[in-house]
C-alpha cells in the first residue's frame, strides 16, 4: 500500500471507531457516506521526513436538499469535528457520478472539511 492511502484508512479507522456510519474511501459510494478523499494538495515539506498535505473529508448525503439532509450533515459534522478535531469546513455540492435521466450530474448536499496531515516518506 502507499503511504497516501495508509494515511486514508488510519482516518476512515478514527472515524468509524467513533461510531461514524458509512466511512468509505471510494468515491463512487452512494450517498449517504463519509469519504475520506484523496489528498488534494500539498502545502510543504517537512524536511526529507515527511510530506505536509490536505486530506479531505466529504460529508454527503441524497438530495434533496431539505430539513432531514440538513440535520443529518451537521450531526455528522459534529462527530467528525469531535474526533479529528477542528478544521475549516465549507458546505458545497457533492457530485457522486450519478445521472439525471436527463443526463445532468446529481449533485448531493455535502460539507467538506480539508484535514492537514503529515504523510510520512517511506525512504525515511
Amino acid at each position: 500500500m502507499s503511504v497516501f492511502r495508509d494515511t486514508r484508512v488510519d482516518v476512515a479507522g478514527k472515524l468509524t471507531a467513533a461510531g461514524i456510519a458509512n466511512v468509505t474511501l471510494d468515491p463512487a459510494a452512494l450517498p449517504p457516506f463519509v469519504l475520506v478523499d484523496m489528498v488534494t494538495r500539498g502545502i510543504q515539506a517537512e524536511g526529507v521526513g515527511a510530506w505536509r498535505c490536505e486530506l479531505p473529508v466529504r460529508i454527503v448525503v441524497p438530495p434533496p436538499g431539505d430539513t432531514h439532509a440538513l440535520a443529518a450533515l451537521e450531526d455528522t459534522l459534529e462527530l467528525v469535528l469531535r474526533t479529528l478535531g477542528f478544521a475549516p469546513f465549507t458546505a458545497e455540492p457533492y457530485e457522486t457520478g450519478a445521472r439525471t435521466a436527463d443526463g445532468d450530474p446529481v449533485a448531493c448536499p455535502s460539507y467538506t472539511a480539508p484535514y492537514p496531515v503529515s504523510i510520512p516518506n517511506p525512504d525515511c
